[in-house]
Formats: structure tokens, C-alpha cells, sequence
């Protein structure tokens, strides 16, 4: 029995559709859609101000003849979802439990995802290119071979076209979570080339942008080398000039002095003064030698500080540094005045452009310096370069420590406490984000001993090395005229008829009575 439901636009549009209790609501989007002039992939359903399921039949949906739905504009920025392909019987042996596991953005199409589990399957699979031979009355038929297209069946829902299997998991109403797709094959009578044709046709696109985005890239990185080696060759030399001790005595004798640069030596009782000192014959600046940690890697150590209370609590406050000023009371307006104005929200390319922007400054990020804190306030600074991976800092940690054999964790704060993962894979500046200077908290595990919890923490080599953090004291900054603490006890007085403050004026309407 077939029945209609209504789908209305923000221009109150309408469309009737026709549903039956099979029919899913994905294709009732695709139909209301095309009849209001729309693209399916960039709207949603919603009923009663609730985003409906676009993957569930009519007769599952909880939706009553003739209800209407509202199209609504989709998210853009993909979700993740689980995927898990069950394979047929003849190639379940092939793979663990029969059954091959993935995640991917909602905007992945079914061939798309056939294809990744092809490369990604340990074991020789093909799902896309399968032909089978036709046997008719016992022969066969020689150097013919037919196509064996793939089947998926999601949610109850058979999808065995070229067309169903271009389609995206959030078009299926897939946009989160997980979901079973079973996988079989189906003989058809289309020849093995002329199958291989229509795929070509049917995805030459998504081939031809990666062809053209890895053109772009390779046409673009030339440019960049030649710019950057020119600029180089026109860089000034930076040699240090031999003759800089002869230049300053010409120019010492350009301004008139004599040719015997001293011939009056001054004494001092019966010594002679010590001869002046030029730039030459200047000592060295002394050079302290670098504190080499594991892998000779460059080090600073700096010790807990010695006192149990923080030198900020220590610091004698002034009281009058807690009243608020006018100063403080306009910032205080424009920043409330700035929060109650409309703004517009970034679009899905400004947002993408960030995210860009973000990851070429992670690419350009050469080293990142990284001060590891201990539990007992001592804290080690070492840099590390792009290359670098999760497991070097762990291994860097570990070797600074005198219980190596012990466990711990290292965390660091963004949006929230997380741990570093021991992941010989992920490289701490294009995985994990760190640049600039970042601070890593030390924690022992849940199974270290109590001994290693109470001894030192640091190796007896590198506590001798440790320095003091030397904390600047502020000096006190001077007082602006503007600077004046508001007065509270005088807020709200109204003036009296001595002249002083703002004078009584006449009303306005008072003021037009008196002309007329």
C-alpha cells in the first residue's frame, strides 16, 4: 500500500512523495531533491525539529502517512565511520574471522571502499575486477570470460549497480558510527572488457582529480628550489674580514692622532699602567659546555626549586592592585559590547584553508623544544626534530632516569590531559602538533614500585649539572593619571545646586511649549 509524505524547503516549497513500507528514506531525499532542484548530497531530513535516519525504511522510521519533513542543509566536514566488510564464504578463509575492518570519512563512495580493502588486505583479494566463465549445455565458451559484479547488502538494502555503488555512505544515511556491509557476487552477462570500459567511465573522474593534484604538486616544487637558490646566491658574503684590527688604527689616525700611539706612557708611582687592551687581545668570553644527555643529544638540566612555597605567593601584594580602574571598566564594556553583536560563522572552504594553513606551518616546523617535568620539580629541556617519533622521546626519558625498568607516561595538556602513545609510527610535530616549546608532564604508572616513587628520579650525573631557574622580579609599573580606582561610595550621589557637577538644563518638550 502506497502512501505520501511531504517534504518542504526553506522557501516553503512542497513535494509529495509516494513511500511504500520498504521504501527507504534516503531515496525519498533523492526524489524530493530532484524535484525541488536540489543536490541531494548537501541536505538532510529533519521531523519535528529531529534529524531523521536516512538509512532506515519508511515502515522503521516512525513515520506517519502524509507527514511532513523539512530539508535541511548537511554538514559538510565529514564524519568518521566504522566499517566492516563481510566477505563471502569462498574468501572468508582468507582473512581473520571472515571479515575485513576500516574507518572512513562519510563521503567515501562503496567503490572506494571495495577498493581500499583490496590494497590494504594482507592477502590477495579482488572485489572489483572478478570474471567468471559461462558454462551452457556442459562447454565452454572459449577466451570469453563474463563480469562478476559485487553485491553489497547494508542494512537489509541490495546494492549490485555501477550507479548504487557510486553512491557515499552519508547519501545511504551512514554519517556516524558503524555498520555491516556482507559482500557477494553476482554472474552477469556483460564481457570481462566491456565491464572494464563502464568502470572506467563510471570513476574516470575521482582518477583524473588525483591525477591532477599530483601534477600540481610536482610542476609547483621545481619553482620553489630554483626561487630558494637564487635567493641564496644573492645572499651578501659573511666572511669575517682579516684586516679589522688594521682598519680601526687607520681610522684612529684619519682623526688626528699621532704616528707612536703612545709616546708618553703614564705611570703610577714607579709601574707602568698595564698596556690597553685592543679588540683583539680581548679574552674569550668564557663558554660553558653543554650537557650532553642520551645519544649525545644537548641538554639543559634545572634543579626543583628549594623552597616548598611558589615565589609568587611569597611576593608582597598591594592591595590597591585588586581595584578595578576605568581603564578596566571600558575594556570591560567593549568586550561585553563586542559579545552581543552578531558574527558569521567560517564556511567549509575558510575552514579548510586553516586547516591547511595549519598543516603547511606543521610541514615548515623543523624542531620543537620540549621541557620534560618531573615530580619532584625538576625539569630538562632538549630539542627534537621533525623526524622524530613518540617512541625517541619515550627512549630519551627513560634514559635520564636512574628506575628505567619502571613505568610511566608522559602527558601533555591540549583541549584536555592526554598521554603521548608509544608509537614508533607517529612523529611528534606532523602527528601530534607540537611546535614551538612545549611542556611534558612526567608520571609514574600505576605499577611502579614505591621505592622508585620516593627516590631521586634523576641520574647522578645529570643532578650535578642541574642549574637554578632564575625568576626576573617585575619592576612595579607607574601609575597613568587615567589609572584611577573607581569610586564606589561615590557612584550613584546626585549633585546639589552649589555649581558643582553637571547643571540642571530645561526639558526638551518644555523647551518647544516656551517657543510656541
Amino acid at each position: 500500500m502506497a502512501s505520501q509524505v511531504y517534504v518542504l524547503d526553506s522557501s516553503a516549497r512542497r513535494a509529495a512523495i509516494k513511500v511504500t513500507p520498504g521504501k527507504y528514506l534516503s531515496d525519498v531525499l533523492e526524489e524530493a531533491c530532484a524535484k525541488l532542484g536540489y543536490k541531494a548530497s548537501n541536505y538532510g531530513l529533519k521531523h519535528n525539529n529531529k534529524p531523521v535516519d536516512l538509512s532506515l525504511p519508511f515502515r522503521s522510521s516512525n513515520l506517519s502517512p502524509g507527514a511532513k519533513l523539512e530539508l535541511i542543509l548537511a554538514s559538510r566536514s565529514p564524519s568518521v565511520v566504522l566499517v566492516a566488510l563481510q566477505l563471502p564464504q569462498s574468501l572468508a578463509s582468507s582473512v581473520p574471522n571472515g571479515r575485513l575492518v576500516d574507518k572512513f570519512p562519510s563521503n567515501t563512495t562503496l567503490w572506494l571502499i571495495l577498493r581500499q580493502f583490496e590494497s590494504n588486505g594482507e592477502a590477495n583479494l579482488n572485489f572489483t575486477g572478478r570474471g567468471v566463465t559461462q558454462v551452457e549445455n556442459g562447454a565452454s565458451r572459449a577466451g570469453r570470460i563474463f563480469y562478476e559484479m559485487p553485491v553489497l547488502n547494508i542494512v537489509g538494502r541490495e546494492l549490485s549497480t555501477f550507479e548504487d555503488l557510486q553512491k557515499t555512505l552519508a547519501q545511504l544515511g551512514l554519517n556516524n558510527g558503524s555498520t555491516l556491509i556482507r559482500l557477494d557476487f553476482k554472474k552477469t552477462d556483460r564481457p570481462l572488457e566491456q565491464a572494464i570500459a563502464e568502470i572506467g567511465q563510471y570513476f574516470k573522474e575521482e582518477e583524473i582529480s588525483q591525477v591532477s593534484d599530483k601534477a600540481e604538486s610536482s610542476n609547483t616544487a621545481p619553482k620553489e628550489v630554483d626561487t630558494i637558490t637564487a635567493a641564496i646566491a644573492r645572499l651578501p658574503s659573511a666572511e669575517p674580514n682579516a684586516s679589522e684590527d688594521v682598519d680601526t688604527t687607520s681610522v684612529n689616525a684619519s682623526e688626528g692622532t699621532t704616528a707612536d700611539p703612545m709616546p708618553y706612557p703614564e705611570t703610577e708611582g714607579d709601574a707602568p699602567l698595564p698596556a690597553p687592551v685592543t679588540p683583539s687581545k680581548r679574552p674569550a668570553p668564557e663558554t660553558r659546555k653543554p650537557v650532553l644527555g642520551p645519544d649525545q643529544r644537548p641538554i639543559s638540566v634545572f634543579s626543583p626549586p628549594s623552597n616548598d612555597t611558589p615565589k609568587a605567593a611569597l611576593v608582597p601584594h598591594n592591595e590597591e592592585d585588586f581595584e578595578p580602574t576605568i581603564a578596566h571598566a571600558k575594556l570591560h564594556q567593549s568586550r561585553l559590547l563586542n559579545n552581543t553583536q552578531n558574527k558569521r560563522l567560517l564556511s567549509d572552504a575558510e575552514t579548510e584553508q586553516q586547516e591547511a594553513d595549519k598543516a603547511a606551518k606543521l610541514a615548515n616546523t623543523k624542531e620543537v623544544s620540549i621541557k620534560v617535568r618531573f615530580p619532584d620539580q625538576s625539569t630538562i629541556v632538549s630539542t627534537f626534530n621533525a623526524q622524530e617519533t613518540c617512541a625517541h622521546l619515550y627512549t630519551f626519558v627513560k634514559g635520564v632516569i636512574v628506575a628505567e625498568n619502571q613505568p610511566f607516561k608522559l602527558v601533555w595538556t591540549s583541549k584536555g590531559s592526554q598521554t603521548i602513545p608509544k608509537d614508533e609510527k607517529k612523529k611528534l610535530i606532523k602527528d601530534l602538533g607540537f611546535e614551538g616549546r612545549m611542556l611534558i608532564n612526567f608520571v609514574w604508572g600505576d605499577a611502579a614500585s614505591e621505592g622508585a616513587r620516593k627516590a631521586p628520579i634523576l641520574k647522578p650525573q645529570f643532578v650535578q649539572s642541574a642549574k637554578e631557574v632564575h625568576v626576573p622580579e617585575p619592576p612595579p609599573a607607574p601609575k597613568g593619571q587615567d589609572e584611577k580606582p573607581i569610586d564606589k561610595k561615590a557612584k550613584g550621589k546626585e549633585t546639589d545646586g552649589s555649581g558643582e557637577g553637571k547643571p540642571k538644563g530645561i526639558p526638551k518638550w518644555l523647551q518647544k511649549l516656551s517657543k510656541k
